[in-house]
């Protein structure tokens, strides 16, 4: 069983990569995703593929930093959507060890 900040990692990657069934492969089958300002979580594999292709096109993360509590991480990027927005994301990832069984995010304003 893989490490969850290495799952973390892995998935912040297929994401910056836009990458979905590379995103989709590092969760599990019933994995949730609640993003701010969408009131519906996503749901399952197909879920996370959505949330991948509704990000804008030119996002561009640095990493911030890392932690990892059991089965739980935090990853903090800087976050910017050139013209449109630039804010600090914490990504808070829940795991069963290998793989991604919840994230959800916090946004702070990075202006």
């Amino acid at each position: 069983m893989g490490r969850p900040l290495e799952a973390a990692r892995a998935f912040v990657k297929a994401v910056q990569g836009r990458d979905p069934d590379a995103a989709a492969a590092l969760c599990t089958e019933d994995v949730e995703v609640r993003v701010p300002g969408i009131d519906t979580p996503f749901h399952g594999k197909d879920g996370v593929r959505q949330m991948i292709r509704m990000a804008p096109a030119e996002l561009l993360q640095s990493l911030r930093g890392e932690e990892e509590r059991g089965n739980e991480v935090r990853v903090t990027t800087l976050t910017r959507a050139p013209g449109i927005f630039a804010n600090y994301t914490t990504w808070r990832f829940e795991t069963d060890g290998a793989l991604v069984r919840r994230l959800s995010f916090e946004l702070r304003g990075a202006n």
